[in-house]
Order: structure tokens, then sequence, then C-alpha cells
């Protein structure tokens, strides 16, 4: 005959151990009898198990429980990554960016210095005076008193070189010096001007006095808003000298130089010939950079890639090349502005823009999205004459292409992120088996932030949790600061922030219990504190990331009242079929501060009936717990029945269900505190009463 009672008890024991098998526990078989219907007494098992068995053996060997160092048992739910976000996908940047600098026009051209002289002597003189120096031929050769002359209302003209550079031009700016060297032997006055014979006016009249033999005077004059052509000459309107009172050598060869110097000339327009490369000043000015963020201020960026092209767009009839410069774009490694020579042929010209930076906050107007640029103008020399005018313009078209942003700092705007909803497992056995009043008295959520993002931002989150029963509840845990790093090299900086019975509803949320999935949704606000300026400012890498972990730590410091839980194991009822009646007697030393109940039904799992249920029978009773937290354990003695009717149905039966009550301290008002060491002592005893006819 099969040991049945040992098989009967075994199942009794899996009420304890909640349908787990414990090794530690031994189970002497029972003694055969040969009465028909003997009475057994006899003990069937001796244990001394810890809590640590238990809560092992309830969930298979399931990672989330531990216990701290002193032995608090804790269920502890963690998940890396819960959310994680790329923050290249909270800006757009673009790829390319066109600027043009419109038409600029050349400006003013300024060619080299004009100079021109003309001597005149006492020969060439005498002719244009009227007679006036006939005296003077006449003595020539001699050595004698120099005659004094006085020559007006005179209009002589003298033929002076025409000026090569130039056919006629107006001056924007420009001075003009005659000088006058007097090489005769008795001082000069003379009256004239600088004739434009194209023109037909003077250019400018002077005049000098008694200019002393051997010196030299000169004049300046101003010659802005000036029309000149090359066709110029000298004119004598007045010739005196005051002789000499001694004899000097009289030589008609003695002569006069006047000097013309046209200086600092700025030519506006003119039909013109430049003879050797002109630099002109050319124009500076800020291209907008446009970012498809209405709302972003780039204060400065890294590129990885890019290119540079830039095209000239050119009315004149000159050729040469636009020197172009943007001094706040750099090389990353030598910190040297980008630069180009730019041909007037209207050819491009494609410069490299990798791993260099971006200055956009120069202009102190508009300290934000601007690129200053700055360029000159060097013109090439020219076979002939050309129209020019300081109206003609040079344009620029450029191009930043394949733009590849490593990093910005800047005004990012208020933006936010959605943190959508999704789900995660808390995989705890023993929770799904939990049914009741149940209350984890200091459960602790756990947020892990993760950022390389330069930007002040809250994050707010909510979790969402069900029971068995379909109740719900909702955390929505406060908002809290997330982390920044402290520069945009500075890597990841990361943050802790603990949710408890203190600043959340937690205990609620647990108490449910959860069982299944828990969803979280949340919020994350970017710059929705403070104030970005160019000195305290947003920056990211565009490797940069935001991850959430999520951690529950549950301390088992439980208050329980009448916490059920159940669990079903499969029978024969064949098993049971020669015992009649059964008693199950429990010594106890409980360590542990819960009171548990246990109760079997009996039940058929295809059609889900059930044939009867044991009474309610108290299987431990509570350890002592001082108000200080100390337990003290418990001795005491329980039997569980099953009676000839209870045992009539467990045969009918294919399963048991063992339900089980609980309850913390004081009819489940108190706290326990389950402790991994707390020990269970346990004498069973079985009294059965079995039938041997068969």
């Amino acid at each position: 005959m099969k040991d049945l009672s040992s098989v009967f008890f075994i199942s009794l024991l899996l009420i304890l151990l909640n349908s787990c098998h414990l090794e530690e526990l031994q189970f002497d078989k029972l003694a055969k009898q040969v009465d028909t219907h003997p009475t057994f007494i006899a003990p069937i098992a001796k244990g001394n198990v810890t809590v640590w068995d238990f809560v092992n053996a309830a969930n298979k060997e399931n990672d989330n429980i531990t216990k701290d160092p002193n032995g608090l048992i804790k269920i502890v739910y963690k998940q890396d990554n819960i959310f994680t976000y790329n923050i290249s996908e909270l800006l757009e940047f673009p790829t390319t960016n066109n600027f043009s600098s419109g038409e600029q026009p050349i400006g003013d051209i300024s060619p080299e210095d004009v100079n021109i002289s003309r001597s005149i002597n006492l020969q060439e003189l005498s002719g244009k005076v009227n007679g006036q120096l006939d005296g003077v031929v006449l003595l020539n050769g001699k050595t004698a008193p120099f005659p004094s002359v006085k020559s007006s209302n005179l209009d002589a003209a003298f033929v002076l070189d025409n000026v090569l550079d130039f056919k006629t031009i107006t001056l924007s700016k420009g001075t003009l010096k005659v000088e006058l060297k007097n090489k005769l032997k008795v001082p000069l006055s003379l009256t004239g001007s600088l004739y434009d014979v194209l023109n037909n006016k003077p250019i400018d009249d002077f005049a000098f006095s008694n200019v002393v033999p051997g010196t030299t005077s000169s004049l300046s004059f101003d010659l802005k808003g000036s029309d000149l052509s090359n066709d110029i000459e000298f004119r004598l309107y007045s010739f005196e000298t005051l002789g000499s009172a001694t004899p000097v050598d009289i030589n008609l060869n003695d002569y006069f130089t006047l000097s013309f110097g046209m200086s600092d000339l700025s030519i506006s327009k003119g039909v013109i010939k430049i003879v050797k490369p002109q630099s002109f000043e050319g124009a500076k000015g800020n291209f907008e950079f446009d970012f498809p963020e209405s709302n972003l201020k780039a204060f400065g960026a890294m590129l990885k890639k890019g290119t540079l092209s830039m095209k000239s767009v050119n009315s004149l009839p000159l050729s040469g090349v636009i020197h172009f410069t943007i001094p706040e774009i750099k090389n990353q490694l030598t910190g040297a502005p980008i630069t180009a020579d730019v041909p007037m042929d209207g050819s491009t010209q494609l410069i490299s823009l990798d791993n260099t930076i971006i200055n956009f906050s120069s202009d102190a107007e508009k300290p934000y999205n601007r690129i200053p640029y700055s360029y000159n103008v060097t013109i090439n020399q020219t076979p002939g004459f050309i129209n020019f005018s300081s109206t003609d313009a040079v344009k620029l078209e450029i191009s930043l292409d394949g733009l590849d942003f490593q990093g910005m700092v800047g005004d990012f705007g208020k933006r936010s992120i959605t943190i959508d909803p999704d789900k995660f497992a808390l995989n705890v056995d023993m929770l799904d088996k939990l049914k009741g009043d149940f209350k984890l008295d200091n459960p602790v959520v756990t947020s892990t932030l993760h950022n390389s993002v330069g930007i002040p931002a809250t994050i707010s989150f909510n979790l969402t949790a069900s029971n068995k029963e379909g109740k719900i509840v909702s955390m929505n845990l406060p908002s809290v600061d997330i982390p920044v790093p402290a520069g945009i090299n500075a890597g990841i900086a990361t943050k802790n922030v603990s949710f408890t019975r203190q600043n959340s509803n937690i205990v609620d949320f647990i108490s449910l219990p959860p069982t299944g999935d828990i969803t979280y949704s949340g919020k994350v606000d970017f710059n929705d504190k403070g104030v970005v300026t160019p000195e305290n400012f947003n920056f990211l890498d565009m490797n940069a990331v935001f991850g959430v972990d999520m951690s529950l730590e549950l301390p088992l410091e439980l208050q329980v009242s009448n916490l059920t839980f159940r669990d079903t194991s499969a029978i024969s009822g064949e098993d049971f079929k020669n015992i009649e009646t059964a008693d199950l007697i429990l010594n106890t030393k409980n360590g542990v501060p819960l009171d548990i109940d246990l109760q079997l039904l009996f039940i058929d799992t295809i059609t889900g009936h059930q044939f009867g249920a044991t009474n309610v029978t108290r299987m431990l009773s509570t350890a002592q717990v001082s108000p200080q937290g100390t337990i003290t354990p418990v001795e005491s003695s329980h039997t569980f029945s099953l009676d000839k009717t209870q045992m009539e149905q467990l045969k009918k039966a294919n399963a048991i269900v063992f339900s089980g009550i609980l309850s913390s301290p004081n009819g489940g008002t108190g706290v326990a505190a389950i402790y991994s060491d707390s020990r269970i002592e346990m004498n069973i005893v079985v009294k059965s009463k079995v039938n041997l006819n068969f």
C-alpha cells in the first residue's frame, strides 16, 4: 500500500510553503498497523526554516527579491532606459544656408598720384608777355641791373604733358599742389591757372608773390567734385618782377618751374586706364543664418562637416579677385578665420568648413544668428581705357552646404517632449498571489536621470498600475529638475530622485498590489525656468542623450489585514481513498510578526466545481513586536482537521486550492517588518484514521 498519509501531509505542508518543496524539512514515514480502522499518531516532520527560505521558494529564484545589510527583505525592480531621447530629435538643424551680399557698389578707385612739371625760360616767356621783356632780351649775355617787369591781363597758354591714366574723370576727393621754383636771378610774382582745355574751364587759379631767387613756394587746392580731362595746360595771367638794383648776369635761358601734383585722388567715375592692379576697400556686413526653429537663437556652433561655396556676380568691365573673409568662422585647430579669393569671372570657389567653429554673437546689436563678413577687391590692370563708375556693383552669392553640426550653444527656447505611454512588467510572482488589505510602509520609487544636454529642464512622471480586480491607481510624481552637465565636454550628468510616502502616493500605489504591467508616461519641459543669455547659455552636443532608469524598492515592512494568497496543487482522489479522518497538529515557534490562517478548497479544475472546504484554521500566531521594533518569537500549537465529510469531498477533487490569510500585528494595524533571518520552528504531528479494508 502507498504511504498515503505522507502524501497527504506533504500536501498540507505546501499550505505553509506556498506550494514549494523545502529540502530543509525531513519527513518520517508512518509505521504500518494491522488494525483495519487504526488511528495513527506520529510525528511526521520537524522543520527550522527562515523567511528567506519561504521567499525564495515563493518567487522561483526571482532576482528581484533581495535584502538590505540588516536583513530586511526587499523587492527590487529596476529597468534601465525605460525612456531615452536623442537630442538630435529635439532641434532641427539646417543642412544648407544661402546668403547674398547684395549688389555692393565697387566704390571709388584711387589711382596713382599725378605729377606734371613745366619749366619756362625767359626766352619762351618773352613771346607771351606783350613785349614786356624786350628790354631784358636786349641785355641777354650782359651783366647789368635786371629791369623791372610788370605784365598783366595776359592769357598765355603753356602746354603740359597729357595725363596717361585717364581721359575724363570726376573726383570725389583729391588735392592739387602747385609748386613754383624760381631759378631766375630776380624775385618773381605771377598769377595763373591749371586749365582744363577739354572742359574749357580752369581747374584752379593760383597766385605767387615775390618768390625770391633760388627758393620754392607752393599752394594747395581741394579737388573734391572736380571734373577733369587729361588735356590740361598752364595759363599765365600776369607776370611781375621788381628787377635788381645791382648788376646780374642776364641769360634768356634762366627759368622758373611750375609743378602740378594731384594726390590722394578718388575717382567716382570716368574713362580710365588701370596701369597696375588696384585695391578697393570693398564692403562688410552680416549674413542672417536661417534656422528652421523660429525661436532658436544660436550664439555659436561647431561643424563636423560643411562646404562654403562662393560665386561672384560682376557688372564691372573689370577683372580681378574678391578677397573674402568670414572672421567668425574659424578652424578649430589653428583658430584661423575662413578666407577665400573669389575670381570676378563668375567661377565658383569651394572652401571646406570641416572642423570649424562659428560665432553667431559678434554683433552687439543682434548677438545671435548672425555671421559677419568683409571683403576687398583687387582689380587687374586693363589693356585700354574703360568706362568706370563707382556705382557699378559686385555681388557674392554664398552657400553653406552639407552642414553637419557637432554642437551648438545658444538660447534654444521653450520646448517640450512627450514621454509616450509604455509599460514594464514588475515580474514578482509573490505579488500575483496576494489579495486583500495590503500596504508596504516604506516603498521607494527612484528615477535615475542621465543627461548630457546643456538645457535646464524639468521632468514629470506618472505611473499607473492595476490589480487583479481591475482597480487602478495612478502615481503622479512631482516634477523634478533634470541635471545639467557643467559644459559641452563635461559628459553625462546623473541624478537620482526618490519618491517616498513623504512626496507621493506610492503607499497606495503599491498596496493595490500592482500585478502585471506598470504603465508610465510623462513630459519633459526645457527652458521652463530662468533666462538664457550669451553668458548663461544652452549647449548641446549632437551625440547628447537624455535617459531615464526606473527602480522600485519595496522593503517588506507590511501593514496587512486579511491579506489572502492562493495557490493550487493537482492531486488524485485515489491517493486518499483509505483515509477517513485526519488532524495536522502544528507546534510552532514563530519569529515572523504575522498571523497566518489557512483554508483548503477542494475543486475540479476542469469544471470549476468546488466540492467543499475546510474551516479557516490558525496555523501561525504572530511574533510579538516591541515599540522599539524588537521581535520576540511566540510559541503556539494549532490543529488543522479534516473530518470524514471533508475527506470524501477531497477524494472527488483533482486539485486543492490553498487559501492563506495573513495579518500583521494588532489585527492588521501594526507594521510587520519581514527580516530574512526570522525563523519558524515547526514540529508537525499527524493523527489520522485509516480504513485498511481493501
